[in-house]
């Protein structure tokens, strides 16, 4: 894999390995305070990132540090950031990898998914997307979801997502796949840290949760008419607004959807399966924030648990 695409996109290897997944400060919430990046430094020649320190402000005076950022504009005010680490991150033993039906089905070892890996690497992930998505189709129809070749295809099409700027859909499936991954291969494992960095990549390229619910709206708005509402890429939207609405702290509209979104996994999927799960303990996150916020909330928690839980 060249140096590009060895990083959590945009970011090269290098500076990936540099650095961690961070989301900017929420300026709302910096009560008449701002935030300033100073200086332009270290320049990526593979992915034109900088260094660049940021500084709480008051009435433009910088007023104290925050820290060492690579940092790379997407335009206008917009850019996507990652903190540099002060000491490089430890090396850890490879894991034992889990067990996998995928040599059990000879059938499934095409040159699709090559072809995609070849593209992915030579940066071509338009082309690199539909090629991802055939094979997922093939592992999902022959291996459960959350099998960890089907797991590591579908963490390829959600960077190939947000590589192409489709991050409603990138977000959906990383928020999709990140818990499988963390129950499968664990939480310290390469895999899983690729699927967070890049959903904290997607979600700091839209905004904060706000304005990641309002796109997230849009893309429901967009598919369920045509594809119907209990379609999965449909389901992945729905449960991937439910949390950012969550995020955004509105917790009785957060339940609502989350509630439809496990009701339709468990008449889509059956209880049992992994999407279905995810989507339960979706709902339980929220149920038990809400049980430390307001009486509206904690009776709609107190609901869905009835329900659902």
């Amino acid at each position: 894999m060249n140096e590009v695409r060895g990083g959590v996109y945009p970011f090269c290897r290098s500076c990936t390995a540099s650095s961690v997944a961070w989301r900017a400060p929420d300026p709302n919430r910096l009560k008449g305070l701002g935030t300033h990046f100073y200086g332009h430094h270290d320049v990526c020649p593979h992915c034109s990132s900088s260094v660049r320190t940021l500084y709480v402000t008051f009435l433009w005076v910088p007023i104290s540090r925050v820290g060492r950022y690579r940092i790379i504009r997407t335009g206008g005010h917009s850019y996507v950031g990652r903190k540099l680490l002060q000491y490089p991150l430890p090396v850890t033993a490879p894991t034992e990898q889990p067990p996998s039906e995928f040599k059990n089905h000879p059938e499934l070892a095409d040159a699709t998914y090559e072809e995609a890996e070849a593209r992915w690497a030579a940066g071509d992930s338009a082309r690199a997307q539909p090629l991802y998505e055939t094979s997922l189709a093939a592992c999902e129809k022959a291996l459960k979801a959350d099998d960890p070749a089907t797991l590591r295809v579908r963490l390829r099409l959600a960077q190939a997502l947000l590589a192409t700027g489709d991050y409603g859909a990138a977000i959906a499936w990383f928020g999709l796949i990140t818990p499988q991954l963390v129950r499968v291969f664990g939480a310290g494992h390469e895999l899983t840290r690729i699927a967070i960095e890049g959903i904290t990549s997607a979600q700091s390229t839209v905004g904060g949760p706000q304005d990641e619910a309002k796109l997230l709206t849009a893309r429901l708005a967009k598919l369920e008419p045509s594809l119907g509402r209990t379609n999965p890429s449909v389901l992945r939207t729905r449960g991937a607004l439910g949390r950012a609405t969550l995020f955004a702290g509105q917790l009785v509209p957060s339940i609502q959807i989350l509630e439809t979104t496990l009701a339709d996994s468990i008449d889509v999927f059956g209880a049992n399966h992994p999407d279905t799960n995810v989507a339960r303990g979706s709902l339980q996150e929220a149920c038990e924030l809400a049980d430390s916020k307001s009486r509206k909330d904690r009776e709609a928690a107190a609901r869905a648990r009835r329900r659902w839980l």
